[in-house]
């Protein structure tokens, strides 16, 4: 009775471990929950204070245009990315053609589109555009910039948003354009520039609101389609990329929501992103705010390539007549699939479409190579807007500094404020704009920063003190493209201002401009699209973080499963101990029921740990995600489950058979036992689609746990060559089943009589058969282990090299 009690209290031990270890993790959670609580509080108030300088901006000149929300940790690409491609086309296996021969070319920073009827190979041409079409043979060439195209080379700079919202539902809304700005921004990144990029995101795609959301799916829901859709996107934005392609980005989204999407990536193209998307037939709004459209027919051909607003023009100068009140997106698409009747071509056919842009292709590309004009005014009086408003703050000063004393106390900021907004500000916003002004824990602010501040709100990227601070590094690649952008703006204005003299001055001028911007663009290429990410150490650390906020909200499904587990440990102690009250303790086949059960239940557990967020990592693998940092830092939180699962299982057993064994040494078989089949459930899930995963997991432990592992059968197998070494490689209770025997037989020393003794002998002869000089105990660890590795190994392999083709 005594030994019983000394044995049950030794379970106590190691539950004393599971229970810190859920601990830790229930104070990780909760810390990183009011982390994120804080952070979108700080978004808001950021917000607020944002909305309080506008409105004091709009008080002292109404008519100065300023923009609704800065972006604050973005800033404008050093360098953007021109894309050329000539002759593109796509040939599948079939030996039929989905692309030929397409030539053009999408500028940096513009937002481009690609339209086309159904069977027009739009997103065959944007995979083969991207690197992504591994499922034909790509012809033709693409240039960025000038230089022949390396697109595996441009993962760091590249972003591609999928049709289907590929995201993970355990997150939070910030959560996961957080972790996808840490995972792959620039190597270096400050921890507070992160979360202005994360808050620019959520910002520009208007989901701030929701940021703190579970984002949700099937079985749990969460924000709404149109918001997932924005986190979708927002992934991509994080990533800070030079050149984003979206795959349907407004699928499933009504016309209003479409147009919002849209709206935003306009807005991040303004800081020199190049976006080309596919889209199907778009509203009119919509349609006008691409810079550039390429419109394909059927068979993968060029119909029309340019500016959007050339489209309709240009159709119409073909013999096309639009009826009023129609749609031009539909209608372009009705006359490229034949539908509409041409006036000057009475036998016209779709076919001749692409004749006819050919014809005209050349005295396109020449028309849109000549410098745009206006632009040179609309930055003039843009300069002239901000003297105005300089001049009319100056002059309002005297009023503003109540006491006369020089400076703006926080008192006089909070009472302009509310004559300017209607609205009492709080302290926080009112601090917040102090140190936007003046620098963190500025108490005054001077009549130059006051200036200074107001007249950058026409920018597109906010420059104020409290984002200084943020670059401790001083000149970086990203100011060196701001200052460059200053100088060209310089340049430009300079030469609008010849052009008042001299109309020839100006051409030679907007050449000289247009010479620099090239140049600039191709330096660029060889610095920004050459970005340095976090390595593997980083990603490890930042995935393993990830891993454990999602491993805590699984806790519902845990239980559920840690309730059967339970259940099947429960079951197999009432039969051992009172149902089969014969059965001796040290029974070979009561073991191997016990961990034929574990294997089978842990390795249907396991399959889930890879097998259900395969969209989820493809995508990411494809970003340029480490594979060995994914894969080591899913097992390593796994673990924990296994620990617990284990734990569990083999201790209620223990308490309710009561083996007379010491519970660590009853323990030690069902960890290796773990281990083996945990690796059977990493490995099948990786080559067999999720959904047969259960079955053929069931059916592989049955066959090597319960067939070849049987103590009555194991003997036929154990009679040396190519048969004994199988069995030996593959059944987990080959090995299991022996250590626990073995250590039964050490600590009870039995002496059994009539068929015990029959049992008795036969188990020994099988499990003492054959060691590798370690003893039975240690020999079937080490081969338990020698498995699991092995098995985790072939995981890996399976995880890096299947479905190669939806990594690229």
């Amino acid at each position: 009775m005594n030994s019983e009690i000394a044995n049950n209290i030794s379970v106590i031990a190691p539950l004393v471990v599971v229970l810190f270890m859920v601990l830790s993790v229930y104070v990780l959670d909760r810390r990183w929950r009011n982390l994120q609580t804080q952070l979108a509080k700080v978004t808001g108030l950021m917000n607020e204070s944002h909305a309080f300088s506008l409105n004091l901006v709009r008080h002292f000149m109404p008519s100065f245009k300023v923009e609704k929300y800065q972006f604050r940790g973005m800033q404008p690409k050093a360098g953007g990315a021109n894309i050329e491609f000539e002759d593109l086309s796509l040939e599948l296996p079939s030996g039929k053609k989905v692309l030929e021969g397409v030539t053009g070319k999408f500028q940096a920073g513009r937002m481009c589109a690609i339209m086309g009827p159904s069977g027009a190979g739009k997103t065959s041409f944007m995979n083969a555009l991207c690197g992504k079409a591994t499922y034909g043979r790509t012809g033709g060439s693409i240039r960025i910039n000038g230089e022949e195209a390396n697109m595996a080379s441009l993962k760091s700079v590249m972003g591609f948003v999928p049709q289907d919202d590929i995201v993970h539902q355990e997150l939070t809304v910030r959560e996961q354009i957080q972790f996808s700005a840490k995972l792959r921004g620039r190597d270096g990144l400050s921890e507070g520039r992160v979360e202005r990029i994360t808050e620019d995101v959520l910002n520009v795609m208007q989901i701030d609101h929701v940021q703190n959301s579970i984002v949700g799916g099937v079985e749990q829901r969460g924000i709404s389609g149109g918001q997932r859709k924005r986190v979708n996107i927002g992934l991509e934005l994080a990533a800070e990329p030079v050149l984003l392609f979206l795959d349907e980005p407004t699928s499933g989204l009504d016309s209003t929501s479409s147009l919002s999407v849209c709206s935003s990536l306009k807005k991040m193209c303004q800081l020199g992103m190049t976006s080309i998307m596919v889209i199907h037939q778009p509203r009119y709004s919509l349609f006008t705010l691409f810079d550039d459209v390429l419109l394909l027919g059927k068979g993968g051909k060029t119909v029309y390539l340019g500016p959007s607003s050339g489209a309709k023009p240009y159709f119409e100068s073909l013999g096309f007549e639009m009826p009023s009140n129609e749609n031009p997106a539909d209608w372009f698409m009705d006359v490229i699939s034949g539908e509409v009747p041409n006036s000057q071509i009475p036998n016209f056919r779709p076919e001749m479409l692409f004749d006819l842009w050919q014809d005209h292709a050349h005295e396109q590309r020449e028309s849109s190579s000549q410098p745009l004009r206006g632009s040179d005014a609309r930055l003039l009086s843009q300069a002239e807007e901000r003297a105005i408003l300089w001049g009319k703050l100056e002059e309002a000063w005297e009023h503003i500094d109540v006491n006369r004393d020089g400076v703006m106390q926080a008192d006089e900021l909070q009472e302009l404020l509310a004559h300017c907004s209607s609205i009492q500000p709080e302290v926080e916003i009112v601090r917040e704009l102090m140190d936007r002004m003046a620098g963190e824990g500025a108490k005054e602010v001077t009549r130059g920063q006051f200036l200074d501040y107001l007249c950058s709100l026409s920018a597109d990227v906010a420059n104020d003190q409290t984002l200084a601070r943020l670059d401790a590094q001083g000149v970086t690649g990203m100011r060196r493209m701001f200052a460059w952008t200053t100088s060209m703006s310089a340049k430009k204005e300079e030469a609008s201002q010849e052009s008042d003299d001299e109309d020839d001055a100006s051409t030679e001028a907007s050449s000289r401009i247009a010479d620099d911007l090239e140049s600039g663009v191709s330096e660029a290429s060889t610095t920004c699209l050459r970005r340095e990410t976090p390595g593997f150490v980083q990603q490890m650390h930042l995935l393993i973080l990830r891993r454990l906020v999602q491993w805590w909200r699984m806790n519902r499904q845990r239980a559920i499963f840690l309730a059967a587990l339970s259940l099947g440990g429960l079951i197999l102690a009432v039969i051992d101990r009172f149902v089969v009250s014969g059965t001796p303790k040290w029974d070979a086949m009561s073991f191997l029921n016990l961990h034929t059960a574990l294997a089978l239940l842990l390795a249907i557990f396991c399959l889930q740990v890879f097998g259900n967020d395969q969209p989820v990592f493809w995508r990411e693998s494809a970003s340029g995600m480490t594979v060995l940092a994914y894969f080591q830092s899913r097992l390593m939180v796994n673990s924990m489950d296994l620990i617990i699962q284990t734990f569990l299982f083999t201790a209620i057993y223990y308490i309710i058979r009561q083996p007379g064994v010491s519970f660590w040494y009853f323990l030690l078989p069902f960890g290796c036992t773990a281990y083996a089949a945990s690796g059977w459930g990493y490995l099948i899930s990786t080559f067999v689609p999720p959904r047969h995963g259960p079955f053929i997991v069931s059916l592989i432990v049955f066959i090597i746990c319960g067939l070849l592992g049987n103590p009555s059968t194991l003997s036929n197998f154990l009679v040396g060559g190519v048969m004994e070494v199988c069995v030996s490689a593959v059944s987990i209770t080959r090995w299991s089943v022996q250590m626990s025997f073995a250590e039964a037989v050490h600590t009870m020393h039995p002496n059994p009589v009539g068929v015990d003794k029959f049992k008795y002998d036969m188990d020994k002869g099988v499990f003492f058969k054959r060691d590798w000089g370690l003893g039975s105990w240690w020999t079937a660890a080490a081969a338990l282990m020698i498995m699991g590795t092995v098995l985790r190994i072939g995981s890996f392999l399976g995880l890096k090299f299947m479905n190669r083709s939806k990594q690229v």
